[in-house]
């Protein structure tokens, strides 16, 4: 657990608090964040239960993993649960890990699966003492936790527009190979960011109508902007979803070609032995009165036909401007 107590003129940050030092704070009139990264141990969870009196209904939430996002009133706490997608290596896979943020009226606890996470961004603004977050309430503090987790999703929005820009060149220039199982990883990860995407848009959306003492008006400006956000992203999702369709056809309809080149090759190549092949046939026959057998130049003849045949019918092709 690490906690951060704020306000105009406090700060401070500790690791490993305990009950006490928690009930001191909450007790008390400044903000603080409570996070935990570690929601597999029950005890853990059970005594912060106690102390911050959470719901038993919410408490199994934040156990469960991979739920669907949403928004979920109790008496004295607002539960909201969203999915922080993130990348390690620039894109390449996207890595998926819920965040189950209660709101209350002076503290925001966010618990998490593992220490990994994408708020340090957060942390930063809350050293500085002239910021915006300091002043406002735990609401906009919640609203700057789900600010941080919807830009990651432009983030591996473009990661993964650039890496079908990427594909969609090297299949039209043909640098290099693609594979087709490339193609469809971009749409798996299209799929993965779009399945979360439009849940935390509805959530968003309920969030924006509660009248809950604990959301002041001031911050509903603020709730507007990141919805608007999740429109964006949810229609860029829809133009990219396109783009991999079209990619697709592009790169179906490269194999097409290539094969046909392959195709158009073997039957010219077919072709120019069909003549060839007749007349081997003919003078392969096991008659024993065939003039030319016992010609003494029958041999190159045959061999200056077989040459005079194929030489006119690459000349015949090549002017039809078949290769």
């Amino acid at each position: 657990m690490e906690i951060i107590a704020f306000g105009e003129h406090l700060f401070y940050k500790q690791s490993q608090p305990n009950a006490e030092e928690i009930k001191t704070l909450l007790e008390g009139d400044h903000k603080f964040w409570l996070n935990v990264t570690e929601t597999k141990d029950s005890a853990l969870l059970q005594e912060l239960s106690e102390v911050f009196d959470i719901h038993s209904m919410a408490l199994n939430d934040i156990k469960e993993k991979r739920q669907r996002p949403k928004i979920e009133e109790y008496n004295h706490f607002i539960l909201i649960v969203v999915q922080m997608l993130y990348s390690k290596n620039h894109g390449l896979d996207i890595e998926s890990e819920q965040v189950s943020i209660i709101l209350g009226k002076n503290y925001v606890i966010t618990f998490q699966e593992t220490p990994f996470d994408i708020f340090d961004q957060i942390r930063v603004r809350l050293e500085n003492p002239h910021g915006r977050m300091r002043k406002l309430g735990t609401d906009y503090f919640a609203y700057a936790l789900i600010d941080a987790i919807v830009d990651e999703y432009y983030l591996l929005l473009e990661n993964i527009t650039d890496r079908i820009e990427i594909l969609e060149d090297s299949i039209i220039s043909q640098d290099r190979k693609v594979r087709l199982s490339e193609i469809y990883h971009q749409r798996k990860y299209i799929q993965q960011i779009k399945k979360v995407i439009w849940p935390t848009r509805e959530l968003l959306s309920i969030w924006r109508k509660l009248e809950n003492p604990l959301i002041k008006k001031r911050t509903s400006p603020f709730i507007n902007d990141v919805y608007e956000q999740t429109v964006e992203i949810i229609e860029n999702l829809e133009m990219q979803r396109e783009s991999i369709t079209t990619l697709v056809e592009i790169f179906m309809t490269d194999i097409s070609l290539k094969q046909n080149e392959v195709m158009k090759t073997l039957t010219i190549i077919a072709t120019i032995f069909i003549p060839l092949t007749f007349l081997a046939g003919v003078y392969g026959m096991n008659f024993e009165f065939m003039p030319e057998l016992s010609w003494k130049y029958g041999y190159w003849l045959t061999w200056l036909v077989f040459i005079g045949i194929s030489a006119i019918m690459v000349f015949y092709f090549k002017r039809k401007k078949w290769f």
